[in-house]
């Protein structure tokens, strides 16, 4: 076995976006959809129950209580669903960055805006580039394919005095 250091990438900054590793999210996730799997497991077996009559009043309850078991099913199986990531947005006119949650209703839908020249860098490796908030945190990490997109970008940042 052998180790060997690579000196020709650029240094990582130590600092990123820090994740809560108490896996709550997780377990809630997991709860949701066993409560999913067991209401829709209510929904199927309580028409084969045992010893039930055919009366029109025992039908009546049972079609009750089995959409009533299928609906919560359904709303449990779609909350256990995991999170979209926010898409970042920057708009070069206005000098802004912003994260976006796709979907949401209109009040809702900016996460958080960050101005060019509130940033506390921005670092450029190719034509990756990392936008750090003040604090030290990872806003964003952009790759831009468009030319003229990236060298507008480019010009607007170094505009904000956040590139050399």
């Amino acid at each position: 076995m052998t180790s060997t250091a690579d000196y020709a990438v650029d240094h990582m900054p130590t600092k990123a976006v820090v994740h809560v590793l108490d896996a709550s999210r997780l377990l809630l996730r997991v709860g949701l959809r066993f409560g999913a799997i067991s209401c829709a497991l209510v929904a199927v077996f309580i028409w084969l129950a045992p010893g039930a009559s055919w009366e029109s009043e025992l039908m009546l309850y049972k079609l009750g209580l089995s959409s009533a078991a299928a609906l919560l099913a359904l709303a449990c199986w779609q909350a256990a669903a995991p999170p979209l990531p926010p898409s970042v947005e920057i708009d070069v006119a206005r000098g802004e960055l912003r994260l976006v949650r796709e979907g949401a209703p209109a009040p809702e839908r900016v996460i958080k805006r960050t101005a060019f020249a509130d940033l506390q860098i921005v670092e450029l490796r190719g034509r990756n580039l990392a936008f750090w908030e003040k604090g030290g945190n990872l806003l964003a990490e952009v790759t831009l394919g468009n030319a003229s997109a990236h060298a507008a970008l480019l010009h607007a940042l170094r505009s904000a005095g956040k590139l050399d």
